[in-house]
């Protein structure tokens, strides 16, 4: 039997375990840092496909398991994300009282663009309502606090949310609404790690979308409401989908590896490229890069 039969059927065996047991409340432990690793199993991949030895590619492929689990220990231990493994006990555990935040900024009649900067780790994210304010959030979690601060560049107004740094084991929980102001035009920078990510844009005026996302749950709905769009996406083991408007012409550029696609309306007009049908004469255009690794990639037509 091939090694590559046995190791990759052994590694999601391994995998699957470790879900039922923190699923089952039997083990605690984070796995932020197990999904900001997700370039090990490129690795893992790669080593499958050199021509040595089955015994030699599972020599390297344990090795490469242990510098990366030593690695971390060793060097993660500041990190928010670090592993914390702790037995489940019933009568010890006493669940921590949710942190309630609300956060917002001020509409200001010289804003007429704005950058929303988020650095949102893990949890469940949202953008779906509009507010008078320029920004407005609510949040609840078990970890830590965010903070947020501005300032502008000339008519931009630059909005950072950061978590600060906090100690995070057992079951984290953090659930981050937000609603944005109609008036401005937005460019979002997001620096996502293990977290669902459901973004409602289509009543904003969206010119970039720069977000980056560890194994992450993405679904991002675009309006017309802005001449041109850039969405430029890079992702590690992540579910995307991205909608917009069938009026809007819309061109990807499609950078992925080991990652499963479905480009409905869209034709392919050269290599790693694709258009809609309308794109030349369309009065708004939206540009769609993308660069994933073993990622599920949707892009969808309203």
């Amino acid at each position: 039997m091939s090694y590559r039969k046995i190791f990759w059927g052994v590694l999601l065996v391994l995998i699957g375990i470790l879900f039922i047991l923190k699923n089952t409340g039997i083990l605690f432990f984070s796995w932020h840092t197990f999904w900001n690793l997700w370039p090990v199993i490129l690795i893992l991949w790669g080593v499958s496909l050199i021509p040595v030895k089955d015994w030699i590619k599972a020599v390297i492929s344990l090795a490469t398991i242990v510098i990366a689990f030593v690695v971390v220990q060793q060097f993660g231990k500041n990190d928010s994300w670090n592993w914390h493994f702790n037995y489940n006990d019933r009568n010890n555990d006493k669940m921590e009282e949710p942190i309630s935040q609300n956060l917002s900024e001020d509409m200001d009649s010289i804003v007429r663009y704005a950058t929303l900067d988020l650095n949102i780790g893990v949890g469940d994210f949202s953008i779906k309502d509009t507010t008078d304010k320029l920004i407005d959030l609510d949040r609840t979690g078990s970890e830590g606090k965010y903070s947020m601060t501005s300032h502008d560049n000339d008519s931009m107004r630059v909005i950072k949310l950061s978590l600060d740094k906090a100690e995070f084991k057992g079951e984290v929980r953090n659930t981050v609404k937000m609603k944005l102001n109609t008036v401005p035009v937005w460019d979002l920078e997001l620096n996502v790690g293990a977290a669902e990510v459901n973004f409602d844009l289509s009543k904003f005026k969206t010119r970039k979308i720069n977000l980056q996302g560890g194994a992450s749950d993405i679904e991002v709905k675009l309006g017309d409401l802005y001449p041109e769009s850039n969405v430029n996406i890079e992702a590690g083991a992540a579910s995307i989908t991205v909608r917009i408007p069938k009026d809007a012409g819309a061109e990807i550029t499609n950078n992925t590896f080991l990652a499963s696609k479905s480009f409905n309306g869209f034709q392919k007009t050269s290599n790693h490229h694709y258009q809609t049908d309308n794109y030349v004469n369309a009065k708004n255009k939206i540009h769609i890069n993308m660069e994933a690794g073993m990622a599920s990639i949707n892009v969808e037509r309203y």
